[in-house]
């Protein structure tokens, strides 16, 4: 028997059990390579331990613990950062406390006659527009409520309801009223501009407003304020002509003004309000609520400036968040504004104010408001006016009835401010004339009117967000530092190791078998 050649089969058929020991050391050690090159170049602080080969099982246990702890709170406060960031919240701070003046124009002064109509210029109106003697005496009441009309005062139409007013329908009262109103040289005088005296006409122009047909200064020119202190700003005369009021108006006489601005640079203004109960309102507005300047008394009114506007960082906000609305974004749910004028509250709510006529007498009053494609009323639409008055009286804010009472409802307008505002706070001073001391009797029915700028300098806010998108960023860098000790570019590593380095492995294994 031939020993060898029997040892020999026995030697070739022993390894074969061997073999597939071999092939899975080879592919836990590819496995382990693959983890070394990532784990000695990893910054994510203790992930290294969980693949490293000569960590016992239970060491691993704590360590996959640690890291699940670690992650959990990186969520947690992630996940509040991130709900920071959607809230949203403003904050408003002092930007400059000493901002110059001169970046805003002079206040725009308008001036309304509170018998809105010349009377002397009676005849030849009637005359002009063919007035029979029959029909003298209602053209004389309708003048007369014209007179004294105002947005708040359409009863001044009362004597017309159940009136025939067909043969006096024809006529554009409207057109009327402008050409019986108030010039420039009739009720202004002794005009100073800057301390220089001026042509009171070629410094006021003819206005259009919900008080009537009124005379406007500073409104087209913007003419800057470039002196502060009493008398350096616009001074002039107002002569009441009480002789050529209305006879059948027999309200108080003096005058409405109203004071608004523009800023130079970025836009918006304040009025004052009615018996000097001061009401903020943007630049470029169409109306606004006035004080009354009564015969025999000299009005000084001292203007400072606060300008409050929302940055850039705001903007992304929609307009209802942030309680403001820009002119540009005419998308937005609250852009509402007069024909031809940009987007502010006071534009907004005459809009608001057309609009409510429409409702109700599908009509809007031309006098009060600029050129639109509203339907003007004629002399029908009157009494319709004068029936509704009630509930043209006061604006009404969404939801407030729980909380303020009210007999009638108001005007609902849903209008913001513009988010570039400069409210003029006022310091005014009046003083007597002792009109029984002077012999002219111009200048007893004269009253005198002076706006001034105050201080040189005024305050700016701003209002801005508490949280951005850099502050999110910045927040979120740092609890990953805290929690994991990592940065976004470890992050990118370990996203490339798991989704390209892994299957690359595995793809390559997969194709040598």
């Amino acid at each position: 028997m031939f020993v060898r050649s029997t040892g020999k089969e026995s030697r070739a058929e022993h390894p074969t059990p061997w073999a597939p020991v071999n092939v899975k050391s080879d592919k836990q050690n590819a496995w382990t390579m693959l983890l070394d090159s990532y784990i000695c170049r990893s910054h994510i602080h203790g992930l290294y331990l969980l693949f490293l080969p000569s960590m016992r099982r239970r060491m691993r246990v704590l360590w996959s613990l640690a890291l699940i702890c670690a992650c959990t709170v990186l969520f947690h406060v992630s996940y509040l950062l991130g709900e920071r960031y959607h809230s949203k919240q403003f904050q408003t701070i002092v930007a400059n406390a000493h901002a110059p003046i001169n970046h805003i124009a002079f206040p725009v002064v308008i001036i309304c006659n509170k018998n809105r109509l010349n009377w002397s210029r009676l005849p030849e109106i009637k005359s002009l527009y063919n007035i029979t003697p029959p029909q003298e005496e209602l053209f004389d009441r309708i003048l007369t409520a014209y007179d004294g009309l105002s947005f708040h005062n359409f009863n001044v139409f009362d004597s017309l309801v159940g009136e025939s007013l067909d043969e006096l329908n024809h006529l554009n009262f409207t057109q009327i009223v402008i050409e019986m109103s108030w010039r420039c040289d009739e009720i202004l005088q002794d005009c100073h501009w800057q301390k220089a005296p001026r042509d009171c006409c070629k410094l006021f122009r003819p206005r259009r407003l919900p008080l009537g047909y009124c005379l406007a200064f500073n409104e087209l020119e913007r003419r800057r304020g470039m002196e502060t202190g009493i008398n350096s700003g616009l001074l002039l005369r107002l002569l009441q002509r009480q002789t050529h009021h209305a006879p059948g108006n027999p309200g108080l006489k003096g005058f409405w003004v109203g004071i608004s601005s523009f800023f130079v640079k970025k836009g918006a203004g304040l009025e004052f309000g009615l018996f000097c109960q001061l009401t903020v309102v943007e630049s470029s507005v169409w109306f606004g609520f006035p004080i009354e300047v009564v015969p025999h008394i000299r009005t000084n009114v001292a203007v400072t400036a606060v300008y409050h506007y929302y940055d850039e960082s705001t903007l992304s906000t929609p307009s209802s968040w942030r309680h403001c609305v820009m002119d540009y974004e005419e998308e937005s749910e609250h852009f509402f504004t007069l024909e031809g004028q940009k987007y502010m509250l006071e534009n907004c709510q005459a809009e608001c104010q057309q609009r409510y006529l429409l409702r109700y007498c599908n009509c809007s009053v031309d006098l009060f408001y600029p050129p639109s494609d509203y339907p003007a009323c004629r002399l029908k639409d009157l009494p319709c006016l004068a029936s509704h008055n009630h509930l043209l009286q006061n604006f009404e804010q969404p939801g407030e009835h729980p909380y303020v009472h009210r007999e009638e409802s108001g005007l609902v307008c849903e209008c913001l401010y513009n988010c570039k505002s400069l409210s003029l706070l006022t310091d005014m001073r009046k003083s007597v004339l002792q009109p029984w001391l002077r012999s002219n009797s111009s200048a007893i029915e004269s009253m005198w009117l002076n706006v001034f700028f105050k201080k040189p300098s005024m305050l700016v806010y701003k209002t801005n967000l508490i949280y951005t998108w850099v502050d999110l960023i910045v927040s979120f860098g740092g609890i990953c530092q805290l929690c994991l000790g990592c940065s976004i570019i470890s992050l990118i590593e370990f996203i490339f190791f798991a989704l390209y380095k892994v299957p690359q492995f595995y793809w390559k294994r997969l194709l040598n078998e």
